[in-house]
């Protein structure tokens, strides 16, 4: 899922570690508001980033709503050309600003899910 090399962070299988903690009696609804946290976060940092010309592509970014991920999107029918902003074309260099918001928030978010999971591992009573 990220890589921050230069903190020596490295977070492979996620998904397989929330499966596994929730096998300890972690409820999915305990990690979401985490998820809802680091994904409004990097939506607020998106939204800042995203180019604005009309305010339709700023507009029609959103997160998403897993109990166990954080996915941002941008783009919807009317606003088709997020793609081409985001990556670039032959004519318009790229610019971004999804990979800018995971990129800045992404070891805040690191540490929100470590405070989170010590939380849950002491509600558990593993913390022995």
């Amino acid at each position: 899922m990220a890589n921050y090399q230069k903190n020596g962070i490295q977070i492979v299988g996620l998904r397989k570690v929330v499966r596994q903690i929730e096998k300890l009696g972690v409820e999915a609804e305990d990690l979401k508001g985490a998820f809802r946290r680091i994904g409004a976060r990097a939506l607020s940092t998106a939204n800042a980033g995203t180019p604005v010309s009309s305010g339709a592509l700023k507009a029609s970014n959103r997160q998403s709503k897993r109990k166990n991920s954080v996915y941002l999107y941008s783009g919807k029918a009317k606003t088709y050309y997020a793609r081409f902003v985001h990556y670039g074309t032959i004519n318009m260099e790229k610019r971004p600003y999804l990979v800018a918001a995971v990129e800045k928030d992404g070891p805040w978010a690191v540490r929100e899910l470590e405070n989170e999971m010590d939380r849950l591992i002491t509600k558990l009573g593993l913390n022995d």
